[in-house]
């Protein structure tokens, strides 16, 4: 064993993306193999999911760090510990520039890495879900859709079709205006707004305010890591069994799992379908 977090089941970045994908690996992925080929096919989801889970921590993390630094300097220029005032005139005493540009970065590339890399590899090779019509020019995507949709896969269709017109597209554009063409982080801007009063004034990115940006954009790629997996796995399936959510108000606050298997005929809740949704569950 090794440990991989200092975060417990409460979190439900392991809670979800990291045990409840392990959860659904033993129970849906792993629900047809034969007892003497049980381990070598666990090794193999797990050698899989390893790129795609670091990845996605790499980006929570790097989210979690720069909402910090910026909560933390704006509470230091407010309270005035950073600041000195010098008349109508004040000098800023620290500076986080360099640093939350870092974990800018680091935050739109691990999430390319998680979902590009890693996520596609995996659903392409181990589930036999090739998306990766997703990340390439118009008329391939509209190829992938056609395709999908001419095989029944309509639900699916759908939803990558929003996922991509919504920030996927947008994101993948930036992180390549980032590797190819020198693109940045805007600095922090400072306005003297009453006597003995500075407000810090944040960059955008993309036309969204810095903060919104990092929690927008961890949200939705873990959330579709989280979908896709699961769909994945569960469109495998050929016993009487289907993937229901529970509700948020009805999640355990100690293991706030989203997804539980159900038996079909015993269980009159409807079965969870592939959507897309916005949220702050990973990512306050």
């Amino acid at each position: 064993m090794r440990k991989v977090s200092d975060e417990g089941s409460s979190s439900p970045f392991i809670a979800r993306i990291f045990m409840g994908i392990l959860e659904f690996r033993d129970q849906l992925y792993l629900l047809s193999a034969q007892a003497e080929d049980r381990k070598r096919q666990q090794d193999r989801f797990d050698q899989a999911f390893k790129p795609v889970l670091e990845a996605s921590q790499a980006a929570r993390d790097a989210a979690v760090a720069g909402l910090k630094l910026l909560t933390d300097h704006i509470s230091r220029i407010e309270n005035g510990d950073a600041v000195r005032f010098r008349g109508n005139q004040y000098d800023i005493l620290e500076g986080i520039d360099a640093e939350l540009s870092q974990e800018v970065d680091k935050l739109i590339d691990q999430s390319m890495v998680a979902i590009k890399s890693g996520l596609q590899d995996m659903l392409r090779d181990l589930l036999d879900l090739d998306i990766g019509f997703l990340f390439q020019n118009d008329q391939q995507f509209a190829g992938g859709i056609a395709d999908l949709s001419a095989a029944g896969e309509n639900e699916l269709a759908d939803y990558l079709e929003v996922i991509r017109g919504t920030w996927l597209d947008s994101l993948q554009d930036l992180r390549n205006r980032h590797e190819h063409r020198g693109w940045s982080l805007n600095s922090l801007a400072y306005e003297l707004v009453a006597q003995n009063e500075v407000q810090v004034r944040l960059p955008t990115v993309d036309g969204i305010l810095l903060d919104q940006f990092i929690r927008q954009t961890t949200n939705r790629v873990l959330l579709f890591v989280e979908n896709m997996l699961v769909f994945a796995m569960a469109r495998r399936v050929q016993y009487p069994i289907f993937v229901k959510e529970i509700p948020p108000d009805r999640r355990n606050p100690v293991d706030p799992k989203r997804f539980v298997l159900a038996p079909k005929g015993l269980d009159n809740s409807p079965r969870w379908r592939i959507t897309f949704e916005d949220g702050v569950d990973f990512v306050k």
